[in-house]
């Protein structure tokens, strides 16, 4: 593709991947934890609660990339291997972060394995533990047949309509027999599904979008930001319960992300502001990276030491202690996982080393 068309295509989406899932990860930890630090009642009082209420949206972000990356990764790897690294990526932090959890809070051996095998997610509440990651595991099962089929349909967009249509009479029908917290997993399918039709046009077919795309997505973003005041601030319902975590943020993830990776591409291509493409890709770049980790940190230590913090040096600073040191751990917690990957990945070459040598004697 030339790069006046890659300029103009999805394929934004993927060249900044990790600077939104940075984008997300900081503002999911504005949702869980953010303390007010503005005058209540004030104008700027209501725009800095709407933008903490509504940071749950970040969550819908990493799902729209995640099933972007689907389309990537199942094409580049065998099954075994798909699920392979998806097990070194996210079931390690994720373990880690539990047996962490379990020693300090002196959780039961019965309560451990119901919380690290998902059972408590579906039987009690999914937020027994970290939700996102028995979540994405879900759909890391599932999406395997479900990328089979969806890449012998003829018209992509149409299938996931298709597929949405479902989820969503699926959906109102289990309005009054499912347990209203699931809906907070399952009102995030249709954007995972979207993503990987985004992930299928970037890849197969470049996406080209035009001028006007600015403005579409902008209007969607002024959609979902309207419908998302509604559902948050005056509870208005939309279809499916648990709505404020559903049509708003499909819209918001959609077009924010597409928006701002705009941005960072207009950013890096113009001289004047090329330092602050630089300072931007450093830091929301590193937040990318530790992305997972910084999720799976964040509300276990903030729970320990927030109220401390606040009561002791007031709500900005607490603020900003309180990303330093959720930033620090996780940090620490991605460099374990990837020095146990390392090791990982040592054993499994010694091992088909062997395996080799033995077959080339046979």
């Amino acid at each position: 593709m030339e790069q006046k068309g890659r300029e103009s295509s999805l394929m934004l989406l993927t060249q900044h991947r990790n600077l939104l899932m940075g984008v997300a990860a900081l503002w999911i930890l504005v949702f869980h934890e953010w303390q007010m630090v503005t005058a209540e009642g004030s104008a700027v009082y209501q725009a800095e609660y709407f933008i903490k209420r509504i940071g749950f949206c970040g969550v819908d972000i990493f799902f729209l990339l995640s099933g972007l990356g689907m389309v990537y990764a199942l094409e580049k790897n065998s099954l075994p291997g798909f699920y392979f690294n998806r097990l070194k990526r996210i079931v390690i932090p994720f373990l880690t972060m539990a047996i962490v959890m379990a020693l300090v809070d002196h959780w039961t051996m019965s309560h451990f394995f119901r919380c690290i095998s998902g059972v408590a997610f579906y039987t009690e509440s999914i937020y027994s533990i970290l939700w996102f990651v028995p979540a994405v595991i879900t759909l890391y099962l599932l999406v395997p047949l479900y990328f089979a089929i969806f890449r012998r349909s003829k018209n992509k967009a149409f299938f996931t309509i298709g597929a949405i249509s479902v989820w969503l009479l699926i959906s109102m029908l289990l309005r009054d027999t499912m347990r209203e917290d699931l809906y907070g997993f399952t009102n995030r399918i249709p954007i995972f599904l979207v993503g990987i039709l985004f992930g299928w046009w970037c890849k197969h077919t470049g996406a080209i979008l035009g001028k006007r795309a600015w403005i579409g997505f902008t209007c969607i973003l002024v959609l979902g930001i309207y419908l998302a005041w509604q559902t948050n601030i005056n509870y208005m319902e939309i279809l499916v319960p648990i709505s404020n975590c559903c049509i708003p943020n499909f819209l918001i993830a959609i077009s924010l992300s597409y928006l701002l990776a705009k941005g960072f591409d207009l950013l890096s291509k113009c001289r004047g502001t090329r330092w602050l493409s630089i300072g931007i890709n450093g830091i929301f770049g590193f937040y990318g990276m530790i992305s997972l980790e910084f999720y799976c940190v964040q509300e276990w230590i903030a729970g320990k030491i927030l109220g401390d913090l606040v009561e002791k040096w007031g709500a900005l600073c607490a603020n900003g202690i309180l990303l330093l040191i959720v930033t620090a751990c996780g940090f620490l917690l991605w460099m374990f996982n990837k020095g146990v990957v390392w090791c990982i990945n040592r054993i499994v070459q010694a091992v088909s080393g062997k395996k080799n040598e033995v077959e080339g004697k046979i």
